[in-house]
């Protein structure tokens, strides 16, 4: 039972740092060169590209938290779903941003454009909406 529970204690560490390794820069795992290997990301990667944003940031920084931790296991949680989708061939026609990561986009918003936004306030407050319901077109083209 001691090796069993020494493994699992390895393996949970080992998973831990691999979960970390996305946040990494030089691994690109957070790049348009990388999202857009999956065929299903190809519009999205397109239309970035021709955005203001592809000069400013990269997917990661708008789509995944900033904090090492929390940032790494939401994209690992969301790669690990979206290979799960292509591998099954389950991916939706029409890819969705999810409530979680409605969130975490608006945070993202808050956090680059909080020069502009901090005059503003959140705009998601007291039922408002989220900055891309009316700025989606601005990165991604609908």
């Amino acid at each position: 039972m001691k090796k069993l529970l020494k493994w699992g204690a390895l393996l949970a560490g080992l998973g831990f740092v691999m979960m970390l390794a996305i946040k990494i820069p030089a691994l690109g795992l957070a790049e348009a060169g990388f999202c857009g290997r999956c065929h299903a990301m190809d519009f999205q990667v397109s239309s970035y590209h021709n955005s203001v944003h592809a000069r400013e940031a990269n997917c990661g920084d708008c789509h995944d938290p900033h904090g090492l931790v929390t940032g790494s296991a939401f994209a690992a949680y969301t790669g690990t779903r979206d290979v799960y989708r292509v591998v099954t061939n389950t991916t939706p026609v029409e890819i969705r941003a999810t409530s979680l990561s409605k969130n975490v986009l608006q945070d993202n918003c808050l956090r680059c454009h909080a020069d502009v936004l901090g005059h503003i306030g959140d705009t998601r407050e007291d039922g408002g909406r989220y900055c891309f319901d009316c700025h989606r077109n601005i990165v991604h083209i609908k």
